[in-house]
């Protein structure tokens, strides 16, 4: 009833203080006082709330407002902010600390359904007792492949889960008894893998643990002939983010990977450090640490950074990259007392960096040195406003620079940058006085080239006049170069504007003698719809005008027409015309852009038209020398094929380069795929017609499985194929052609009962001819919750067989870069 919605929404802020529920629909309410504590009943078929990305449904929802619990009864669904969905009879939730207690619950998380007769959320961790849980429940199995019970399950944020106390349990049958299980629902990957590469037979595993500091796998593998790997995978479990990865591959191979990550509100740390030997022989480092980790603008500011590398590798030499060992900073707040701010800073740090080849002693040290640095910053502030009409604003900018390393006389490098500025306005009705004063500078030299500033100095005063009474605006300024000691040169600017015209008048003089440097004028008339301007501008010292622009535009009413032009007054003539015009009506749409080069004598035009789900387009460059041309045609609407023509070419005494050029592309489920071709027109120089290349990539589906009838007869495989082709005519070749492969072959699918697929493909990723054939077979049984996958390469002679959990392990996903098997390298 939309009287009653209208009253909970008014009654929100006493139903959830801190205003993050929001009551969407119910049919009744009563408003109750039990034991000297409100209390609010809503009921409905169902009552629906949200709270801050979470969703809620019951037939029955009591508010307790002074323990802000809130208890829901009758077919309980309640969907979390991880996107969990969680079914129960009862479900009492806790407004404070996010905390949750369930009965008869049943959760589905990702690939995995728990069920149990009591739940618990405590600290964003979920609490299953004496529960039961499956990844096979959406697979279609009449009794899921495998599952297990246990003693307590805990599902953590991100969907790792740990239980303890399990029966593993085949076909609903128990098999086997194991004090602690860990799954990551999020990272599917092969817990055991055997196969055969170039070096021999090998052997991994992946065996999870959990602890009381984290959870994780410890990585196991044997190499023939080479020995023996080892390793871990570690995730922590508490406030911080924590990851740790290490791994050793006979003979000396490294890699591993730290991260950690916190933040809270009084200090927030970050680190990492990580090495691949497979990419380069270097273990690089970072870390920061910041007080606080939440700054408010009053806060003082703390931060200590390191930043580098080892090099394991002395025979290389190692990257040039800016290393901080360390780098310590202090940052003051902005300290405000009336119209005066005041705030400042100091870093200091040693560092290791290219060095800046513009510095001589610098050089001396080789192209990457190391130093150390004190950086010392402040600025100050003005904002005044002394009487009426006048302001007085004043800034003076320090950053100075200083360097353990020393120049050729001795003394130790620095560079600074400093930069005051003074600016005075008084306004008096239409007329304003302006008058100003900078001063910055640039010098010194730094050791290392990611930090140098180029030399500069400046130093001067301003002044400037102005008057303003609509529709006219006049100025004038000037100056004094302190540092060069002359006067700066005298600017005037008349402006005369209103509705429907505009005109301005720039001149700049030198007053030192030099007369007049430069002379604008810009004139525009805008009656609508029509809008017309001209300006140009003359250089004194050179006695050359720029080109006068002409411009002149007109609107439509769903588009406009626009004309310019370029004339060169200096003997030039005319320079250059272009003409542009937009409009659309409905879903067409026109555009037509024409360009004439005058001195070149060359002349462009481009056109299209978008005619619903048919688009034109033509090009055409006219030169002294012939016409290029290239015109387009593009139709079709998804799901339906999308078609692409292109003809291009150019007509010099006889066609030459002529070319057809087409595409198709489909997405759909069962076909997704892109063909291109080129063909080759005749032309003077080549009078034949073939076909130049040609390329397809995607994947079809040329019909499906049929799946056995209700006696296991009749099963028919269904057949695929996939990957990408490359055909090239090559006339030089013995064959004349050239035909690359990559990923291609047709792929097999059987479908048995309760979603069984058995995929057995044959792709090939090669050049030919010249290389006999040597295919890579993959044979992929997918039972959705697990999937066994044997690989067999030909090119590398290896032999692979991998177990996978968890989701849909092997489905097929036609792509443009072939059949993807769950799992497949």
């Amino acid at each position: 009833m939309r009287w009653l919605l209208a009253l909970l929404f008014c009654l929100l802020p006493a139903l959830a203080q801190e205003r993050v529920l929001k009551v969407l629909e119910a049919e009744k309410l009563e408003l109750r006082e039990e034991g000297g504590e409100e209390v609010f009943v809503l009921s409905g078929s169902p009552v629906r709330l949200t709270r801050e990305g979470e969703a809620l449904e019951a037939e029955r929802v009591v508010y307790l407002r002074g323990r802000k619990l809130l208890l829901l009864s009758g077919k309980v669904r309640y969907r979390d902010k991880e996107g969990r969905l969680i079914q129960a009879e009862e479900l009492q939730v806790d407004l404070s600390d996010e905390g949750f207690d369930a009965l008869e619950v049943r959760i589905e998380a990702k690939d995995l359904l728990l069920t149990g007769p009591l739940c618990q959320r405590v600290a964003g961790a979920i609490l299953l007792k004496e529960g039961y849980a499956t990844p096979c429940f959406g697979c279609g199995q009449e009794v899921p492949d495998y599952a297990f019970r246990a003693r307590e399950i805990v599902l953590y944020p991100g969907d790792r889960v740990v239980a303890r106390g399990v029966v593993l349990l085949l076909q609903e049958k128990p098999v086997l008894e194991l004090p602690v299980l860990l799954l990551f629902l999020s990272e599917r990957r092969p817990l055991l893998e055997a196969g055969q590469d170039a070096g021999g037979l090998y052997l991994k595993a992946a065996l999870p643990y959990v602890a009381e500091f984290g959870l994780g796998y410890a990585l196991l593998g044997y190499y023939q002939g080479r020995g023996y790997g080892f390793g871990v995978d570690h995730f922590g479990v508490g406030e911080a983010k924590e990851r740790y990865f290490f791994l050793h591959t006979p003979p000396d191979t490294f890699q591993y990977r730290g991260e950690y990550g916190l933040k809270r509100a009084e200090f927030a740390v970050s680190a990492l450090v990580e090495r691949d030997d497979t990419r380069e022989r270097l273990t690089r480092f970072r870390l920061e640490a910041l007080s606080p980790g939440a700054p408010r603008p009053e806060d003082w500011r703390y931060a200590l950074r390191l930043e580098g590398f080892l090099d394991h590798d002395p025979a290389t030499p190692p990257p040039r990259t800016l290393q901080r060992l360390p780098e310590l900073e202090v940052q003051s707040p902005t300290l405000r007392e009336g119209p005066f701010s005041l705030q400042g800073s100091l870093q200091v740090g040693r560092y290791l960096a290219e060095t800046n080849p513009l510095n001589r002693s610098a050089r001396a040290l080789g192209p990457y040195a190391e130093a150390g640095r004190a950086l010392l910053a402040h600025s100050e502030g003005l904002a005044l406003s002394p009487w009426p009409g006048a302001s007085l604003q004043g800034e003076n900018r320090f950053r100075g620079f200083y360097y353990t390393t020393q120049n050729p006389t001795g003394e130790h490098e620095r560079q600074v940058d400093w930069t005051t500025r003074l600016a005075f306005r008084q306004a008096l009705g239409g007329v304003s006085l302006e008058a100003g004063y900078l001063r910055s500078v640039q010098e010194g030299e730094s050791p290392f080239r990611f930090e140098a500033l180029p030399s500069r100095r400046t130093h001067q005063a301003t002044l400037g006049l102005g008057f303003q009474e609509r529709p006219l605006a006049l100025s004038l300024k000037g100056g004094r170069d302190l540092e060069g000691g002359k006067y700066l040169p005298l600017e005037g600017e008349a402006r005369l504007q209103d509705q429907g015209y505009a005109f301005r008048v720039y001149h700049k003089r030198d007053l030192e003698g030099g007369g007049p440097l430069e002379t604008q004028a810009e004139v525009g008339l805008t009656p609508y719809p029509l809008a017309l301007k001209a300006s140009l501008r003359y250089d004194h010292p050179k006695a050359l005008f720029d080109p006068l622009l002409l411009q002149g535009s007109y609107a439509l009413p769903a588009g406009g027409l626009n004309l310019a032009h370029r004339q060169g007054l200096n003997g030039e003539g005319a320079l250059d015309t272009n003409l542009s015009l937009a409009f659309r009506e409905g879903q067409d749409a026109y555009t037509l852009q024409a360009r004439r080069d005058w001195p070149k004598g060359l002349s462009q035009l481009s056109a299209q038209a978008i005619l619903g789900p048919r688009s034109l387009s033509f090009q055409a460059s006219l030169d002294p020398q012939g016409l290029a041309y290239q015109a387009g045609l593009r139709f079709g609407t998804p799901p339906e094929p999308l078609w692409d023509l292109s003809l291009t070419g150019r007509y010099q005494e006889g066609f030459r380069g002529t070319n057809l050029r087409l595409a198709l592309s489909q997405a759909l489920p069962e076909v997704g795929f892109r063909l291109s071709a080129n063909l080759h027109l005749p032309e003077v120089e080549d009078r034949e017609t073939y076909l130049k290349d040609l390329t397809f990539s995607g994947g079809a589906e040329l019909w499906g499985p049929t799946p056995p009838d209700e006696n296991g007869e009749n099963a028919l495989p269904g057949l695929a194929f996939s990957g990408s082709l490359t055909y090239t005519r090559k006339p030089s070749s013995p064959e004349g052609y050239a035909l690359a492969l990559r990923n291609f072959g047709p792929t097999l699918t059987f479908l048995g009962r309760e979603n069984t697929r058995l995929h057995l493909s044959a792709l090939l990723t090669q050049n030919l001819p010249g290389e006999p054939l040597k295919p890579r077979f993959i044979l992929v049984l997918d039972r959705c919750c697990w999937a066994l996958r044997v690989t067999l390469d030909a090119g590398k002679g290896s032999f692979g067989l991998a177990f996978l959990y968890g989701g849909q392990a092997a489905g097929l996903l036609l792509s443009e870069e072939g059949v993807k098997l769950g799992g497949a390298p």
